[in-house]
């Protein structure tokens, strides 16, 4: 079977199948309480930087801002949608 044939004959198939698609809303409550701030244990930066060499401790430090990046970026978007929800 040559491919044009195909395409032909596979092309009504796929729009009909497309067009029996439907939309679905599904309507979401967020839990409004904020997730706890990460707990992070309590370490003396001289000495880990003194232990672990400056490089590595730029990873720790990159990695912990991250964590709290991410969590003030859930609290601000759970405030922007508890608030629309007011």
């Amino acid at each position: 079977m040559k491919p044009i044939t195909v395409l032909l004959l596979i092309g009504p198939l796929a729009l009909s199948v497309a067009s029996c698609s439907t939309v679905e809303y599904v309507h979401v409550t967020p839990q409004c309480t904020p997730p706890p701030s990460p707990v992070l244990p309590n370490i003396d930066r001289g000495g880990l930087w003194d232990v672990v060499g400056d490089s590595l401790y730029r990873d720790v430090e990159t990695y912990i801002n991250a964590l709290w990046a991410y969590a003030d970026e859930q609290s601000a978007m759970l405030e922007e949608l508890c608030n629309e929800q007011r």
